[in-house]
């Protein structure tokens, strides 16, 4: 059945960038930017990177939209262990494919379970320039890539038109205060642990370009202490898997 593939790669709300705000009608309300709820992202994002290393488990929903309009929604999951700044292990997995990603600082392997082939490329020296080489060479993102981000030299929560503090909630059975935002192109919403821990427990990103608004939904279980060594870090390839070379998309 022919579809369109409208959904959200990977966390837009990074993708801050500056805007106009356009004119409405006369009596119109401006939209409201609550300084509280910037002030929120910005102390999650300052938590986040004061972070020496983490595990978090992901449930991701993501959506398909028809021709015709219909949706088709799918679930996967991400696990991540970090090393910050320079190791990082993240094993991604849903119906369509399963993917293993593996950096140490000096190499990163993109191992593709199903095919069973896996691709090594010299690397930078941090995670953060390593998403950044990703993007811009290969044309493709880290996994959870918001999460190295959020809060990072040069971050800046611009482009937002509408800010809100929307109240309390609870993610599975963790209280947080649920925060909403909206941008050129796309509407979010983040749920932030309350208290001494502001993490991100669980985003929505609704795309508004698409009179379908497809969704990505993620919701993150956290371990601040995870235990590990240099090893989890390092690739092994499989004996009878081949190896490929990670296209350059910039050629």
């Amino acid at each position: 059945m022919p579809r369109k593939s409208r959904r959200t790669s990977k966390a837009l709300a990074l993708a801050f960038v500056a805007l106009a705000v356009p004119l409405g009608a006369a009596d119109a309300p401006a939209p409201s930017v609550e300084p509280a709820a910037i002030e929120a992202l910005k102390s999650m994002g300052a938590y986040l990177r004061g972070l020496k290393a983490f595990q978090v488990d992901t449930v991701t929903t993501d959506e398909d939209v028809l021709d015709d309009g219909q949706k088709i929604q799918y679930q996967g999951s991400i696990k991540a262990l970090a090393r910050i700044p320079d190791g990082l292990l993240v094993e991604v997995s849903n119906d369509r494919y399963e993917r293993t990603w593996v950096y140490d600082g000096k190499s990163f392997t993109l191992f593709a379970r199903r095919p069973n082939v896996y691709a090594t490329i010299d690397a930078p020296p941090t995670i953060g320039k390593l998403a950044e080489l990703l993007d811009d060479k290969y044309g493709f993102s880290v996994p959870l890539e918001d999460l190295f981000l959020w809060g990072s030299p040069g971050w800046e929560p611009a482009g937002i038109t509408s800010a809100m503090d929307v109240g309390p909630s609870v993610v599975e059975g963790v209280t947080c205060e649920q925060y909403a935002f909206r941008q050129a192109d796309v509407d979010w919403q983040v749920w932030i642990q309350r208290g001494d821990f502001p993490l991100p427990r669980r985003l929505v990103i609704t795309t508004r370009t698409d009179e379908a608004r497809p969704q990505h939904t993620a919701v993150y279980t956290w371990n601040l202490a995870p235990s590990f060594n240099d090893a989890a870090f390092t690739f092994e390839p499989p004996k009878d898997a081949g190896m490929v070379v990670l296209a350059d998309a910039t050629k």
